[in-house]
């Protein structure tokens, strides 16, 4: 899965290479919506005295530090657009390549690629609504990963898709229904054999209805089903962990000189496996504005709370799960440089739930970015 991922996100870039390439009568089909290429570095520090299952816990620390240098390359390209139909492919790719201390035995020098391809098609369906159809691969690769509190999601390939229906508005609502699916594969090493336990399959749905009057409100109801068939359940009857999770939530979509959003989202997770059965809620902010002097000022947060329904002093996670929960707060400001060259200094801090059960980790870092449009 892995090797699939990587190889779409290289038949992406080509794709890319070969249409900036083309003369512009044989590339007149093909409209480029975005292109951006971002680079920069990032001071980081972690803090917990947290072993993780899927590395050796003997060069676990209290604190660890990093530098990373990062390179990406994100685009959109409309292979179809009319009003009734449209066609498209979107990919995001990058390297971040960390040197990092604080560790006992020695030091670390981490490297993580990520990459998606996702395409995408719309088609109108007469005065019913439009169909909009969603597929994708995505993965992730990870060399020297580090012993914890420095956490870096494990490798993995993953595919995913979606059919959803849009409704034209009945009586100035908007309804819309999806149904959704994914298939998850982890990469293990000999080190460590319990990222397959990762492994995982998922069907879901959703329903949700819009409201606007100057700004929207969306509200919706989620389920989803997800099957993790190299976790086990110690019941003979039913040996392979199964979750269903339960989600209701709104977001409320404010957009004039600035743009607000503020959403609100609580999930419950049952299980045939007692262990990773939960509450969550979920309470999202994003506001962007223009600010003097050319500036933007971006904040985000995403809060999350968790209560197990299990009562245990030690609650077993696999690195991979705790991403589900984490809390993410960032302050970003921008500037133009030149016509098509921006600038970014961001502020970020996280908090997330390590491999046992209610102890976290804290990440905090600085960052330093470039944003280049080559035909803004």
């Amino acid at each position: 899965m892995v090797a699939i991922a990587r190889s779409a996100f290289a038949a992406a870039f080509f794709l890319l290479a070969a249409t900036a390439a083309a003369p512009s009568g044989a590339s007149a089909q093909v409209n480029w919506r975005d292109l951006v290429f971002t680079g920069g570095v990032s001071g980081v520090g972690y803090w917990g005295n947290l072993p993780a299952i899927t590395v050796s816990a003997v060069d676990s620390t209290e604190e660890a530090s990093a530098i990373v240098g990062e390179f990406g390359v994100r685009g959109a390209i409309d292979l179809i657009q009319h009003e009734e139909r449209e066609f498209g492919l979107e990919f995001d790719g990058g390297l971040r390549q960390f040197v990092a201390g604080g560790f006992t035995s020695r030091d670390y020098a981490p490297k993580e690629l990520v990459g998606t391809v996702d395409l995408s098609f719309r088609e109108t369906m007469g005065s019913l609504g439009e169909l909009r159809l969603l597929g994708g691969l995505s993965g992730r690769r990870v060399d020297d990963r580090p012993p914890m509190p420095l956490f870096i999601q494990p490798g993995y390939g993953a595919a995913e898709g979606s059919v959803s229906l849009n409704l034209f508005p009945i009586r100035g609502i908007y309804y819309d229904v999806q149904v959704f699916g994914e298939v998850a594969d982890y990469s293990t090493t000999d080190l460590a054999p319990q990222l397959a336990l990762l492994d995982r399959k998922v069907l879901g749905t959703e329903v949700g209805a819009i409201w606007e009057n100057g700004w929207t409100v969306r509200g919706y109801l989620g389920f989803k089903a997800s099957e993790y068939k190299n976790q086990g359940t110690f019941e003979p009857s039913d040996p392979v962990r199964r979750d269903k999770t339960y989600s209701l939530g709104a977001l409320w979509t404010y957009q004039s000189s600035f743009i607000a959003r503020l959403g609100v989202e609580g999930a419950l997770n049952r299980s045939n496996s007692s262990r990773p059965e939960y509450d969550a809620m979920r309470v999202q902010a994003f506001v962007i504005v223009p600010v003097p002097m050319d500036f933007t000022l971006s904040f985000s947060a995403d809060i999350t709370t968790k209560r197990y329904l299990t009562k245990t002093e030690y609650v077993q996670l696999v690195p991979g799960e705790e991403a589900d929960n984490a809390s993410i707060v960032y302050l970003e400001a921008s500037r133009p440089l030149y016509q098509n060259l921006d600038s970014a200094f961001r502020v970020g801090w996280t908090r997330a739930e390590e491999n046992i059960g209610r102890s976290y980790f804290e990440r905090f870092g600085v960052s330093v970015l470039f944003r280049y449009r080559p035909w803004q």
